[in-house]
């Protein structure tokens, strides 16, 4: 039961506000800051990326390219149930097949609705849950899912929160067709917003969230969750993610083995991205995780996790190709003194032609500029065809590696993160979301090593003229995305760039990818859904509302109790001490 297709969180271009968390490269840019960036930058972008294009001569229109993805979704790459751990509840029987035993007095399905409001669209997924195993301590299995998509995201209607609210009704509508009738006072619904709305602005946001909550309650049957009508904390977000991979991959549950391991999970959406994994260590060493918030407390079905996790903001896709086109912009006016024809700033306009390394040369797009503390001005980016090196330099200043690091070591921005290749050695990478909507239609299967993906990026970077592009040869789904995005170049070398430069994967490490685990899209969605199910089957609905998720911060640790039984206790928020991160590694 699937309606739409998903190819990720897409635009950004309207978001204000506070675009940059607090150690983004742009946050600290001042006019000296920028000077001694810009000198940096102009060997690469324009000796190395010089083009005919440049200056406000020869000017000609160019149509704007929106940011909103179109078109075929690429090819859906999942994981056979077949190949699944023996753990994994997705091997159970489905409550249709004949041979489903629910524990007793529980019925056989159930329903659960989560609407994640991204930054670029709000995507209902409506899930259906299989009850088929009689141990009452047993996960259930998550049998079907229906996924349908609106544009653009609730972020996009600041000071307009009742069109915001209204922007879901076509995805209230199918949730409705989809439930039935008897099921639905009693299926739980929860909205959580990610980025898009925690860059808004909180007085904004939150208007828009009263509304929403105001709305689905008075105008819709389901059981609107207390207090799910949220922006949620970035750290939530990943571990969500971190959760739904290693639920549906049967690595955490009741009863699993030790030998079995955890997956990591980088998740990279349209203003923020993620990064959640169970670090392990020796236990006669000294060296431990360090205390801080990037510390999350994970008690899943009897089984303690000890997490790190991190949610970069102002470094998802969108906000990357933002910070990337403001450099080079920069990197424009103050070269144009010395050349005798200086430009201010807020002169700029769509006639000025901005060489750029990272598009393809000769192709044009007109691009919004919003540096912190100036005005928001628009330009046309010429691309350079100068190809992946001189785009990966220019890369390398917005990723931010040489910030100071209080607390080593460091990934990037100064963040604190403990090294993977030492305490994550073995473990499965799994990227999601933007990783697989650009990389995974180019033809790089799952898994990739980072040398290919860089390999990869040099063909795409070198762009439609080289000899390298023999290899999208036969593949229209390929040639169909490079020539709806003169920015591909960019969005490959930004991954790149994050996994290599701002994570240190090392060159031959292996990444897995994919939007399914049998029928079931791959997001951090199901984690919630499931916990909301769980807490409703302990205490039936015949309201209108459930009571929320409960999450506590201790010592500025992220915490979460998922429930261990469908028919146990409340849930509580006291956790007891964490276990030894398990090692090893079970291949799906």
């Amino acid at each position: 039961m699937r309606t739409g297709t998903r190819r990720g969180a897409s635009a950004g271009g309207n978001d204000k506000g506070d675009r940059f968390s607090s150690s983004h490269p742009f946050r600290s840019l001042t006019p000296r800051r920028i000077a001694a960036i810009a000198a940096g930058l102009l060997f690469v972008i324009f000796f190395l990326g010089k083009s005919s294009g440049g200056g406000r001569e020869g000017y000609h229109s160019a149509a704007v390219e929106t940011l909103t993805a179109g078109g075929v979704a690429p090819k859906e790459a999942a994981v056979e149930v077949d190949k699944l751990p023996p753990g994994s509840p997705q091997k159970q029987a489905s409550a249709s097949s004949g041979k489903c035993t629910p524990p007793p007095g529980k019925k056989a399905t159930t329903y659960a609705i989560m609407i994640d409001a991204g930054s670029t669209g709000s995507r209902l997924h409506m899930y259906t849950f299989s009850h088929c195993d009689p141990n009452p301590e047993a996960l259930p299995k998550l049998e079907d899912e229906l996924f349908v998509t609106t544009k653009p995201g609730l972020s996009s209607y600041k000071g307009k929160p009742r069109d915001a609210a209204e922007s879901l009704r076509s995805l209230m509508q199918q949730a409705v067709d989809a439930v039935p009738e008897s099921e639905r006072s009693c299926t739980p619904i929860a909205v959580k917003a990610t980025a898009g709305l925690r860059l808004l602005g909180s007085k904004e946001s939150q208007d828009i969230l009263d509304e929403v909550e105001r709305w689905l309650t008075n105008e819709w049957p389901f059981a609107v969750v207390k207090d799910g009508v949220v922006v949620m904390d970035g750290k939530d977000e990943g571990v969500y993610a971190w959760i739904t991979i290693n639920f549906l991959l049967g690595f955490i549950g009741p009863d699993q083995p030790a030998s079995a391991g955890t997956a990591a999970v980088m998740d990279l959406g349209g203003a923020s991205t993620q990064i959640v994994f169970e670090p392990i260590y020796d236990p006669g060493a000294s060296d431990k995780l360090a205390p801080g918030d990037h510390i999350y407390e994970l008690d899943f079905a009897g089984q303690d996790h000890v997490l790190y996790q991190h949610s970069h903001l102002g470094y998802g896709l969108m906000q990357a190709r933002r910070a990337l086109h403001n450099l080079v912009a920069y990197s424009y006016v103050w070269s144009s003194a010395p050349k005798g024809h200086p430009v201010e700033w807020d002169d700029l306009s769509p006639r000025d032609r901005i060489p750029n390394p990272c598009m393809f040369r000769g192709e044009t797009k007109k691009v919004t500029l919003d540096p912190p503390g100036r005005k928001e001005r628009q330009v046309t980016m010429v691309g350079t065809g100068a190809g992946f090196e001189a785009c990966r330099r220019v890369m390398e200043v917005m990723i931010n590696k040489d910030a100071a690091c209080e607390k080593p070591p460091c990934a990037f921005a100064g963040v604190y993160q403990p090294r993977m290749s030492e305490v994550f050695s073995a473990g499965k990478v799994w990227a999601l979301s933007y990783f697989y909507d650009r990389i995974a239609p180019l033809g790089l299967s799952s898994p990739f090593s980072i040398s290919s993906l860089r390999q990869l990026t040099t063909d795409v970077c070198a762009g439609r003229d080289s000899p390298s592009w023999a290899r999208f040869k036969g593949n229209s789904e390929a040639h169909e995305e490079l020539s709806d995005r003169p920015e591909y170049c960019l969005d490959l070398t930004f991954m790149y760039s994050l996994l290599s430069l701002g994570y240190e994967l090392e060159e031959e490490r292996q990444v897995w990818m994919g939007k399914k685990v049998g029928d079931v899209e791959l997001g951090w969605c199901v984690s919630p859904s499931l916990l909301l199910l769980l807490q409703a089957r302990e205490r039936p609905l015949t309201t209108s509302r459930i009571q929320g998720a409960r999450r506590s911060p201790r010592d500025g640790r992220g915490t979460l109790v998922v429930p261990r039984r469908l028919g146990g206790a409340a849930p509580s928020d006291g956790l007891r001490p964490g276990s030894r991160p398990r090692g090893g590694e079970v291949s799906p």
